[in-house]
């Protein structure tokens, strides 16, 4: 009985201890998360390198069966939705014409005033394999790193807009914060009264407008742009649509995280500015009295030399009918 008794005391103090030492760590690294939180960014980044092929994998049957789940909703209005997508169709096709005559007259309006076409943007395409709540309360997980140019900060859009930015990028992975995180803050631009503001993210499907710059009229169903202020982003990126009125002004966001699947990012900076022009070595001085001093011997005795005289025919006036009488001037009374 004593040993019975002596083995289970001993046994819940070994217990006691690994509980105690489980709570020194932890306690430890959530100091060190703390004080040095790129550490954990990149042992992040590393881990999902690792498992960056094994999501991929895992991720095609999950995305097939969300899929077959999604379309027994819609097995019974089929027939309905069919007949607004036709609808929906003829009424593209007319604004497909309209876009495409309204696009060439801009080609020949921009070749007439010699307009500096937009540059084009060099971007990589990638496909979302993961999510995870950490270090943020929804962040994507790409497959691209930087093996394949990504960057941190770059861009992340998908057909339908802005998605978010990349926030840290490992060697063959990289993960994205949402324009919906609270630590997410985007300067943006409202039309069409081109008023600058900060979408500022808050944890929820329509992030807050902070107006910033302007004081043009705001209405809901307005156009929401990226812009270049900052070298941030990429600029005329769609965001998405003004909704609310008042103090409280959100936006509808073009771009779906739950439904994306590959998306582009987008590699952007401002453009340097040229360097400033300076007087370049072994060219003369520009003044009076350089121009003076290069003006050539050959010029200067051409403008001092006197102008030479100009001859006076005084010789008699003769007629150029050899039949008429001739008058040489000498005797007024003769020739009259």
């Amino acid at each position: 009985m004593a040993g019975f008794v002596w083995r289970l005391t001993r046994g819940r103090g070994a217990k006691q201890f690994s509980l105690a030492v489980c709570g020194v760590l932890a306690v430890v690294i959530a100091f060190l998360g703390k004080a040095e939180a790129s550490i954990f960014d990149n042992a992040r980044a590393t881990l999902s390198d690792w498992t960056g092929p094994g999501l991929t994998e895992l991720r095609a049957p999950l995305l097939a069966v969300e899929q077959w789940i999604d379309n027994i909703g819609t097995i019974f209005t089929v027939y309905r939705e069919n007949i607004q997508l036709r609808q929906e169709n003829a009424e593209l096709h007319k604004w497909q014409n309209v876009a495409l005559a309204l696009e060439n007259r801009m080609q020949r309006y921009e070749l007439l005033l010699h307009a500096v076409p937009d540059p084009r943007l060099a971007s990589i395409t990638a496909r979302i394999i993961g999510e995870s709540n950490r270090p943020f309360i929804k962040t994507l997980i790409l497959n691209a790193g930087t093996a394949q140019q990504v960057k941190k900060g770059e861009a992340v859009v998908d057909d339908r807009g802005l998605l978010g930015r990349i926030y840290v990028s490992g060697e063959r992975t990289s993960w994205v914060i949402l324009l919906t995180d609270m630590n997410s803050k985007v300067p943006v631009v409202i039309e069409p009264s081109h008023r600058r503001a900060i979408l500022t993210g808050d944890n929820t499907p329509s992030p807050r407008l902070e107006l910033d710059v302007g004081d043009g009229p705001i209405k809901a169903g307005d156009r929401v742009i990226s812009t270049a202020d900052g070298g941030l982003l990429p600029p005329d990126v769609s965001v998405g649509v003004v909704m609310g009125k008042g103090d409280d002004i959100r936006v509808a966001l073009s771009a779906r995280p739950d439904t994306a699947d590959f998306v582009h990012v987008i590699d952007y900076h401002i453009p340097e500015p040229p360097p400033a022009i300076g007087p370049v070595a072994g060219t003369p001085a520009v003044g009076p009295a350089a121009a003076r001093d290069a003006t050539p011997p050959a010029a200067v005795a051409a403008i001092v030399a006197p102008k030479p005289t100009t001859q006076v025919n005084t010789a008699p006036l003769q007629s150029q009918n050899l039949t008429e009488p001739q008058f040489d001037g000498q005797n007024e009374e003769q020739d009259r």
